[in-house]
């Protein structure tokens, strides 16, 4: 399966986000010399602006819910999971190249400014992820799922009082 031009599936990737970087079990995390900063510090810069996207585009479904699906949330929250998962291991690399004792000052704020991007990715992930739990209590098949008389309960305690 391709999605914008991208290879998808196990990878995780949605909505341009790159793939899926794993740690399989049993294997060493891989390294990369500080010269991939400026690669990793674009990543991590394309994953904030795509999460941001995200976020926005789950904004207006909190007021109707009920216009997603229990498959799209899902895999929103599989997504943003996995991209949780994969910050730690960014972090990891952030951590070994501020490790260096031979790093430049110009390569000391180069990792500073990556780690403040992981910051902000890690926080609008978490964002998303909260909203995609709060709107999978909502979703066109919960909505199905109940009585008319428990439909038109809620209906009625959400109306306005005169």
């Amino acid at each position: 399966m391709r999605t914008n031009g991208r290879k998808s599936g196990a990878s995780g990737a949605c909505c341009g986000y790159s793939r899926r970087v794993s740690r399989p079990a049993g294997r060493e995390q891989n390294w990369y010399p500080i010269s991939k900063l400026g690669w990793f510090t674009g990543h991590i810069r394309e994953g904030v602006t795509v999460t941001r996207r995200q976020l926005e585009l789950l904004q207006p479904a909190r007021a109707r819910p009920y216009v997603l699906d229990d498959a799209t949330v899902a895999r929103v929250i599989r997504v943003h999971r996995d991209q949780a998962g994969d910050l730690a291991l960014f972090q990891n690399q952030a951590d070994r190249w501020k490790a260096d004792p031979g790093l430049t000052d110009a390569q000391r704020a180069g990792v500073a400014a990556y780690e403040k991007l992981l910051a902000q990715l890690r926080e609008l992930n978490s964002e998303v992820l909260a909203v995609a739990a709060e709107l999978s209590h909502g979703t066109i098949e919960t909505v199905l799922a109940k009585s008319d008389l428990q439909l038109g309960a809620e209906a009625l305690l959400r109306r306005p009082r005169a």
